[in-house]
């Protein structure tokens, strides 16, 4: 392994000395052959510094979102969704619905009979969304029992994925970058 370690340090160096000969920062004097490297010449590489831009990373970012997707398709898979009784009005569910098809098959007649009638638009519109917003209210959610090992294979990949998709945007560094962005962008 140290062969192979040092062959890397050397390569380094060489393009190192390569990039520094392109950019013009490198004198003669300094330019050193292969032959002439010594284990005490290699430098020592910097993987990050304050200067370094922000790395984003679009396998982090779309990898964690199918995560986080799939961690909610677990947890939403254990949820039960079963009928109650609506408390619009005092009314049960059924009879909330049962009451509110009057008007809108009112409406609906109205349509028919004359179809540029405003109010028998709106009398249909509207019984229409209260029979929608009455059977929606009337459902109870409730989470089924599962184990413990269950519970953490399901919150595992939304914890992993909201990691990923932090990392993929760049870490603090980078969420920060895109809300200065945004607010120079709304200055405007």
């Amino acid at each position: 392994m140290r062969m192979k370690d040092e062959h890397i340090q050397k390569k380094l160096v060489e393009l190192e000395t390569a990039i520094m000969q392109e950019k013009g920062d490198l004198t003669a004097p300094e330019r050193k052959s292969r032959t002439e490297l010594k284990n005490t010449d290699l430098p020592t590489l910097r993987v990050s510094s304050s200067s370094d831009p922000v790395q984003k990373s679009d396998l982090h970012y779309f990898g964690g979102i199918g995560l986080v997707m799939l961690g909610l398709f677990l947890l939403f898979n254990h949820v039960k969704v079963t009928t109650g009784y609506a408390s619009l009005w005092g009314f049960s569910t059924a009879g909330s619905i049962g009451y509110l098809m009057l008007p809108f098959l009112l409406g609906i007649g109205w349509i028919f009979y004359n179809s540029k009638s405003v109010w028998g638009w709106l009398i249909s519109a509207v019984s229409l969304i209260m029979i929608v917003f009455s059977i929606i209210s009337g459902l109870r959610i409730y989470f089924a029992p599962v184990s413990m090992i269950d519970l953490i294979i399901m919150l595992v990949p939304l914890a992993i994925g909201a990691a990923y998709v932090l990392k993929g945007m760049g870490g603090a560094k980078g969420i920060d970058e895109v809300i200065k962005k945004q607010i120079a962008e709304q200055k405007k």
